[in-house]
């Protein structure tokens, strides 16, 4: 296993983050996003499945418009 800090190079690296298999790690290098938002994205994933879209990323609990606006370009679905 690697370790999270260069886990964290890649990710930035490639820029982008594929909120479908994201793992807390990754999903906090964006803007914003912190422990406990990672886990909620995490959380409604496993309720709800997968993603359609990026846009619904605005119904976990916590991530509003402005948020969302903030990164929503280093994010892809997949």
């Amino acid at each position: 296993a690697q370790a999270p800090t260069s886990q964290k190079k890649e990710v930035g690296k490639e820029g982008k983050v594929n909120i479908n298999t994201a793992t807390v790690e990754e999903l906090k290098t964006l803007k914003g996003i912190g422990e406990k938002k990672a886990e909620a994205i995490i959380e409604y994933r496993k309720q709800n499945g997968s993603f359609k879209n990026k846009e619904e990323l605005m119904k976990v609990r916590g991530i509003g418009k402005k948020l969302y606006e903030s990164f929503q370009e280093r994010v892809i679905v997949q």
